[in-house]
């Protein structure tokens, strides 16, 4: 039987993919993959003329791709939101099958905004900065002897004073979104004994863990001492997170946000911050990127900004791969496969 031909544009780990599916399919590997950099458009729209399936990640799979593949029956874009760059409807037009990796970084993800939490609560950034700037440091200790190799001083002026932190094992997550990322969110936060509550009016919340609270988004704001958000973007929840959003949070509680930077209102982020409302937080996304220079985020009080980088770690390539392999071994056996968007 005739291999199907497999153009691969998408970081993938090629040893593993080929290892487990050289006998059913040919694999072609070209722009992102060779040199990350996204391949011309006109080019990708040469090159599937003869391709059978393609495992994208960056690539626009628009309608003039589409109409250009006479041969194209999958797509896999190594994502979890494709609907950005792969035209759902003509694919549902064109009888195209569409998978996506949804979930392959939420590993990669809620590490972070693990990270973030203890950062925040901890003090660990602030006081790294302030030894680095010599704002701390000091030839002169008013420490006692006995304590030289513990502390750094007992005044009130000490770090050991001045930069306490909060330990989160008695404090309440509140998360919004339970897809892939809340879930394993809710999980991590569990192994530190955090109360953990979630609110996502579109979760059904099967086999729901015994570990969470489902709460109305207003209990959630007013008992969160850490809110971390893991939700899609949609008309609905764009600029969700505002200037109200903030004024209903508990005072002092932390705010973390990994998913998208147009769910916030940056200014009103800023102001809640500079209030004293919120007693930190850290983005891993803006509405602008990259951040330009002059963003008045820069100046905003204990606040983390990290340059959009929560979903990548190298694990992800391999689980986003062995996500490939899963999709393509069910078409080639005949059965659905898993994360389809569009199946005919």
């Amino acid at each position: 039987m005739e291999k199907m031909k497999v153009l691969v544009t998408a970081e993938v780990v090629r040893d593993t993919l080929e290892s487990a599916l050289s006998d059913r399919f040919t694999f072609v590997y070209d722009g992102y993959y060779l040199d990350h950099v996204v391949m011309p458009h006109a080019e990708l729209v040469e090159k599937i003329r003869d391709v059978d399936v393609l495992v994208c990640e960056y690539d626009t799979v628009s309608a003039d791709v589409f109409e250009a593949a006479e041969r194209l029956k999958l797509i896999v874009c190594c994502r979890g939101g494709v609907k950005t760059v792969v035209d759902l409807d003509k694919a549902m037009e064109k009888g195209v099958i569409v998978c996506n990796n949804g979930g392959r970084n939420a590993n990669a993800v809620t590490d972070m905004a693990m990270g973030y939490m203890l950062d925040l609560t901890r003090n660990i950034t602030r006081a790294n900065n302030l030894i680095h700037d010599r704002v701390i440091t000091t030839d002169v200790s008013t420490k006692p002897a006995e304590y030289q190799d513990t502390v750094w001083g007992l005044d009130a002026q000490s770090p050991f004073i001045q930069y306490r932190g909060r330990s989160i094992n008695h404090m309440t997550l509140g998360i919004v979104g339970f897809g892939f990322a809340g879930r394993l969110m809710a999980k991590k936060a569990h192994a530190f004994d955090m109360r953990t509550i979630v609110y996502d009016p579109y979760c059904e919340f099967r086999d729901k863990p015994d570990y969470i609270e489902v709460v109305s988004l207003k209990e959630l704001l007013e008992q969160s001492d850490v809110l971390s958000v893991h939700c899609t973007l949609t008309p609905q929840t764009k600029d969700m997170f505002n200037r109200r959003m903030f004024n209903r949070m508990k005072p002092g509680a932390y705010f973390i946000n990994t998913s998208r930077g147009e769910l916030v209102v940056e200014e009103d982020l800023i102001a809640a911050l500079q209030s004293g409302q919120l007693a930190g937080a850290a983005i891993d996304v803006t509405r602008k990127e990259p951040i330009s220079s002059d963003s008045p985020l820069l100046d905003a009080p204990n606040l983390i900004i990290t340059p959009h980088i929560a979903g990548s770690a190298f694990d992800v390539q391999y689980c986003g791969t062995n996500m490939v392999i899963a999709s393509l071994t069910d078409y080639i056996n005949g059965k659905k496969p898993a994360n389809t968007v569009v199946y005919i």
